[in-house]
Formats: C-alpha cells, structure tokens, sequence
C-alpha cells in the first residue's frame, strides 16, 4: 500500500499493538465500547421513570456523556501510573 495509508491488517496491528489497550487489565476496549453505552442508556431509563419527560431525559443523558467520559479516562490515566 503506498502513501500514508494502512489497510485494514495494518490498522489492526496498531490497535493489538496498541498500549492503551491494555489498561484495566485489558478491559479498556470493553469499556468504551460496550459499558458507557449501557450507563448511559440505563441512566436515560432512569431519568425518564423520575421525570416522565422526554426531553428532560435526553438533556440530562447528554449532559453525562462528557463527566462518564472523563471518569473513564481519568481512571484509565491513575490505573497507568501505578
């Protein structure tokens, strides 16, 4: 492949080779794929059962995603330190 550009085994080379992908004991990619979906899913569940409003519900659920995110990398940065 010429130039910059990676198929997709060399892309996926770079991910198994990848670090960062190894962080909490190698469920990092299980939690930014998979969990903080759910949570967030589950939380909109939850506001809306309190609220019993949609729009309500979909802000507070958007307002999350940036906190979930953040405690996400912040406990990834503080599992690499140790």
């Amino acid at each position: 492949m010429s130039g910059g550009k990676k198929g997709f085994p060399g892309m996926l080379d770079d991910a198994i080779d990848n670090p960062a992908f190894e962080l909490l004991g190698g469920y990092h990619l299980f939690l930014r794929r998979f969990l903080i979906p759910i949570i967030l899913a589950i939380l909109f569940l939850f506001i809306f059962d309190l609220s019993d409003n949609l729009i309500i519900s979909a802000i507070i659920t958007g307002l999350s995603i940036g906190p979930i995110i953040n405690l996400e990398r912040y406990l990834a940065i503080m599992k690499q330190r140790k």
